[in-house]
C-alpha cells in the first residue's frame, strides 16, 4: 500500500478551516475533526491561509470546509467549485486574524499551480462569531447533518458526490 511516507501518491483530503474559539467559525474544524473519528481523511486547518497550498498540493481531491457570514439563515449550506463565478466571489468567508483568508489562498494556489486535482469548498452560514467555542443552534444542525451525509457517502472525493448534493440538509 502506498503512502506520503514512501513517496506514493496522495489521498484526498478533507480540510476543516476556522478557528474553535470563535463560534460559528470552528464549524470547519468541527465536522473535520467528527470525520477524522470516523476515519475519513480529515485535519483541522487554523493558520495561515497560504499552508492550504502545502495542505493540498499534488492531492487528487480536496473539501474545505468553512464558516460563511452573512445573508441567508444560520446552518445554510453552499457548494462552490467555480471560483471565477459570481456566487463564490459573493460569499462572505470570514478574513482570519491572518493575511491570507480562504479565497485568497485558491487565487494564489491558482496562480502558483499548486491547486488540488478537484476542490470543492462546503461553506455553513454562521450567525455569531464572537469569542466561545459553541455552535449556534441552526449551525451545529446543519454540521451533525453534513457530517453524517459525508460520512454515509460512497466515496466523497469524486465529483459525483456532490450531484444531488443539497443546498440545505434540514
Amino acid at each position: 500500500m502506498s503512502s506520503e511516507a514512501d513517496g506514493g501518491a496522495l489521498a484526498g483530503l478533507i480540510i476543516g478551516l476556522g478557528h474553535r474559539e470563535r463560534q460559528d467559525d470552528g464549524v470547519g474544524p468541527y465536522i473535520a475533526e467528527a470525520l477524522h473519528h470516523r476515519g475519513l481523511p480529515a485535519v483541522v486547518h487554523e493558520g495561515e491561509g497560504t499552508a492550504l497550498l502545502d495542505l493540498w498540493e499534488r492531492r487528487p481531491a480536496c473539501i474545505v470546509i468553512d464558516a460563511l457570514s452573512g445573508p441567508g439563515a444560520p446552518g445554510g449550506l453552499h457548494r462552490f467549485d467555480d471560483f471565477d463565478g459570481t456566487a463564490f466571489k459573493a460569499a462572505a468567508f470570514l478574513h482570519s486574524t491572518h493575511r491570507l483568508g480562504l479565497p485568497e489562498a485558491i487565487a494564489l494556489g491558482r496562480h502558483l499551480d499548486r491547486l488540488p486535482g478537484r476542490l470543492t469548498v462546503l461553506g455553513i452560514t454562521g450567525s455569531a462569531f464572537g469569542f466561545g467555542d459553541k455552535l449556534s443552534p441552526g449551525v451545529a444542525a446543519a454540521a451533525e447533518q453534513l457530517i453524517e451525509w459525508m460520512a454515509g457517502a460512497e466515496d466523497v472525493f469524486v465529483a459525483e458526490a456532490f450531484a444531488d448534493f443539497p443546498d440545505s440538509l434540514a
